[in-house]
């Protein structure tokens, strides 16, 4: 039975997992995690990228993410006692994950990557969310303030680079700082979607089916049907705040605008480093 089991969002950067867990997070069962929290699932860790397994665990390391999670989902009175959380990072990890909340279910949200990585190399350049990084830092709990350092001297060499955000954004597969010292940004980024839908696809493979709901986001963005189709794998029977909030925030204005952001020279580029996964999920 999956009504009370914890509810992981798994997607690569940008292709809108905060919404379907703000969407989620409208239904009173649920105690969402309203940022990424990255810091707490590496909580030990001492590898430069997010492919975390989980031979990196012992008892007590889960039993601090676990807390740690709890605690971040249910700070206010009457949150639910459903855990509901999205880090995109876990998209490199689903084992690790799956380590740690054995009984959790997974939602696999794919957008399309070429929307993606136009979207994604802008964050690449743009300057942190400052309130987002404020309420993080009231959270962050002792045994990650190694990560806060990290975040902080990842800010300074991205300003080296010249940009106005850090040297690395979003997941870390293994290699990514030897990309960044050779090669363009938009092949960093493509690989970047390429590693984190190729990855999780094949992990979510060696996870019970029945804990596993994989849908795209341009289907679900497209009918209410896919919400309640969704709805019926989370055995969510009480869905009137999540259809109020789709009527309200559900955007689908932005879904094509790589159409005309992208140069075909960069779509060709995506296609190259991406095309199995973008062919794979019907987008060519």
């Amino acid at each position: 039975m999956n009504e009370a089991r914890p509810v992981i969002l798994i997607g690569a950067a940008r292709s809108g997992t905060k919404f379907v867990r703000d969407l989620l997070g409208a239904s009173p069962v649920f105690a969402r995690i309203p940022y990424d929290v990255n810091y707490v699932w590496r909580m030990g860790a001492r590898v430069d990228h997010d492919v975390l397994v989980p031979d990196m665990l012992d008892d007590r390391a889960r039993w601090r993410i676990r807390n740690t999670l709890n605690r971040l989902a249910r700070k206010k009175p009457g949150d639910g006692r459903r855990l509901l959380e999205k880090t995109v990072s876990n998209t490199l990890r689903v084992p690790y994950v799956d380590a740690v909340l054995p009984d959790a279910v997974f939602i696999h949200l794919v957008r399309d990557g070429r929307a993606v990585v136009e979207s994604a190399m802008r964050m690449w350049q743009a300057p942190p969310d400052s309130q987002g990084l404020r309420r993080k830092l009231v959270d962050l709990p002792w045994s990650s303030l190694g990560y806060a350092v990290w975040f902080g001297l990842n800010q300074v060499r991205g300003r080296l680079r010249g940009r106005s955000g850090g040297e690395v954004w979003g997941p870390r597969y293994p290699g990514i700082f030897c990309d960044i010292e050779k090669l363009p940004l938009l092949d960093i980024v493509s690989r970047q979607w390429e590693q984190s839908v190729s990855r999780a696809t094949l992990d979510l493979k060696r996870v019970a089916q029945e804990r596993v709901y994989t849908v795209r986001y341009e289907d679900l963005m497209g009918d209410v049907v896919e919400i309640d189709r969704l709805c019926d794998f989370l055995q969510i029977d009480r869905r009137e705040a999540i259809h109020r909030r789709f009527a309200e925030q559900a955007d689908r204005s932005n879904m094509q605008k790589w159409r005309d952001r992208l140069s075909e020279d960069e779509i060709a580029t995506i296609w190259r480093i991406a095309g199995d996964m973008l062919r794979r999920y019907r987008y060519i």
